[in-house]
């Protein structure tokens, strides 16, 4: 009889050598192709993010100082090139609210501010030197009003809310359209009716210019600096790290109770500003020049100002040196080490960009 035929159990076979090569081989390629397009994505990522956040800050320093810049010299609906506010308060931070109004520095080196209001201040120190400073006086557009008629001239005056917070030795502007005072509070504002008395002292006299009643505005005295400092900080790589500041209530600090200094970091990444003033001329022209070459004592003549900034990412995201120069308004900004070259970037892997603005002078046209 034949036997039946009993199949062998089908025998399972490895990877061969070569096999096992070839699939390492394709492996290692695929996973080289997504590790590259991986890193190339978060490049284009961290550089997209960059360029968002330089256009952001800009936008965000030019607006502001463009706000700030053009109500230079407010004095509420008085046409200051027309009446000079009347000013009553001792040691005023101006005697001429007009001519202080604006006013320009340039930071050539460290004794800029000799014989300033910032000498020996933190500023003077913290300036970047060869930026700018520029420096604004005026009302606070944010205004109260009177309850009602204050009669006589020096009699008290009655508001109903106190938005602006004043305080005793606060500096306040009061005005309408014929008359301005400035003075400081005397008496610790308070109450539901609040009164703001200005009793000699800490003013020269107790009488203001005028009678005022429910169509005056009171407003806070603002003194505004913007400068450019470094702000201590580093990035990853040990860059420094600079910023726009700006500094405000910068007053008389005889009246210790009203030496209240803001300074304020608010962006980063802002590594210059240069400005130009638009000066009007005998024969009606407007012509451009820095801070320095104002024809007269005070900026009187100034109607606009040309402004540009320097803006630098935090990080250093591009893969080649930044060797380029940018033209600011008066000031060519050249890579470190160029010949002739007065101000100056660091060369590394970070993007920069310069933004300019024109801004007309409300209260000088």
């Amino acid at each position: 009889m034949m036997k039946p035929y009993l199949a062998l159990p089908y025998r399972n076979q490895g990877l061969s050598m070569v096999e096992l090569l070839v699939a390492l081989a394709i492996s290692s390629i695929l996973l080289l192709g997504i590790s590259t397009i991986f890193l190339d994505s978060r490049k284009t990522d961290r550089l997209g993010v960059s360029l968002s956040r330089i256009q952001e800050t800009g936008r965000f320093a030019v607006n502001f100082l463009a706000k700030d810049i053009r109500m230079a010299g407010y004095q509420g609906c008085v046409d200051p090139t027309a009446l000079e506010i009347n000013i009553i308060a001792q040691n005023a931070p101006t005697t001429n609210l007009f001519e202080s109004s604006l006013r320009g520095f340039e930071v050539d080196d460290a004794t800029w501010a000799n014989g300033e209001e910032f000498d020996n201040t933190d500023i003077e120190t913290d300036a970047l030197i060869g930026s700018d400073v520029i420096s604004i006086q005026g009302a606070s557009v944010a205004d109260t009003q009177l309850t009602g008629n204050m009669l006589p001239n020096n009699a008290n005056i009655q508001i109903t809310t106190n938005p602006m917070g004043f305080e005793k030795n606060d500096i306040v502007i009061i005005a309408d359209c014929e008359s301005a005072d400035m003075f400081r509070i005397t008496n610790n504002p308070s109450g539901g009716n609040i009164t703001l008395t200005h009793a000699g002292g800490t003013n020269t006299q107790s009488k203001l210019s005028s009678v005022y009643t429910t169509d005056a505005s009171i407003m806070s005295f603002e003194s505004i600096t913007y400068y450019v400092a470094n702000t201590g900080r580093t990035n990853a790589r040990g860059d420094a790290i600079n910023a726009l500041y700006r500094q405000t209530d910068l007053l008389d600090d005889s009246v210790a109770t009203n030496a209240r200094f803001l300074r304020e970091e608010l962006v980063e990444g802002v590594d210059s500003m240069q400005i130009l003033y638009g000066e009007r001329l005998t024969n009606g022209n407007i012509h451009y020049v820095p801070a320095d070459e104002i024809v007269g004592p005070d900026m009187t003549t100034v109607e606009g100002i040309r402004l540009g900034l320097l803006i630098s990412s935090v990080e250093r995201v591009q893969e080649a040196d930044d060797n380029l120069s940018y033209e600011l308004p008066g000031e060519t900004i050249a890579p470190l080490g160029t010949a002739g070259a007065t101000v100056t970037h660091a060369i590394d892997q970070r993007i920069r960009r310069d933004f300019s603005a024109t801004i007309n002078l409300r209260n000088r046209l």
